[in-house]
């Protein structure tokens, strides 16, 4: 199955989903009915500061989901939304090197990375493909289609803890200093995401 395009919402939180992300099925069941959209959507707070949640979507393509955007139902949808979303929200869209597994995790890291010099890409990309290729893809990187700087970068672990011991190993230890003198790490938290079907 060829690699979908990802959508990711971070988003500030309601006090309303934080308690119940149940609250988002009706907008999801909407979602479900997209042309091209690939179920489930993933939704989850912040591990280390709930007022941030993320929202995960695979679709076909690009256009896909642009289409859903500018389809009369959007209004109906941002509607369902307004319940979850507590102001501040941001879009990317993203083409991971393998298929995104590391959502179906009781962990998943969010990495958002953006390169300092665009001559250290090539190294950029053949670190984080070591590491990828090192977890059996469980951690998978692309560059946002809105700004081919900044790197998304998740990755699925047991745990958070589990995560801090492997990047605390001399290897992975040494290829992530590397990475951070080559781009600014702007974000990096974590979230135990739920699957919606839209059923």
């Amino acid at each position: 199955m060829p690699v979908p395009t990802t959508e990711l919402v971070i988003f500030d939180t309601t006090e309303a989903v934080r308690n119940d992300r149940s609250i988002l099925k009706p907008a999801f069941e909407m979602v479900a009915k997209s042309n091209g959209i690939q179920m489930p959507a993933y939704v989850g707070t912040q591990i280390e500061n709930p007022g941030k949640g993320y929202v995960f979507m695979n679709w076909n393509s690009l256009a896909h989901h642009q289409a859903m955007l500018a389809s009369p139902s959007y209004g109906a949808l941002l509607e369902a939304l307004k319940p979850a979303y507590g102001g501040w929200s941001k879009m990317y869209h993203v083409n991971f090197n393998a298929n995104p597994i590391a959502l179906q995790q009781p962990v998943t890291e969010v990495l958002l990375l953006t390169i300092k010099n665009p001559s250290n890409r090539t190294e950029v990309f053949e670190i984080l493909t070591k590491i990828s290729d090192s977890t059996k893809k469980m951690l998978v990187f692309g560059p946002a289609l809105e700004d081919a700087n900044l790197i998304i970068v998740i990755g699925g672990w047991r745990s958070v803890e589990a995560h801090w011991q492997m990047a605390a190993k001399p290897e992975p230890k040494a290829a992530l200093e590397r990475l951070y003198t080559l781009a600014n790490k702007d974000h990096l938290f974590h979230s135990a995401l739920t699957p919606f079907t839209g059923k």
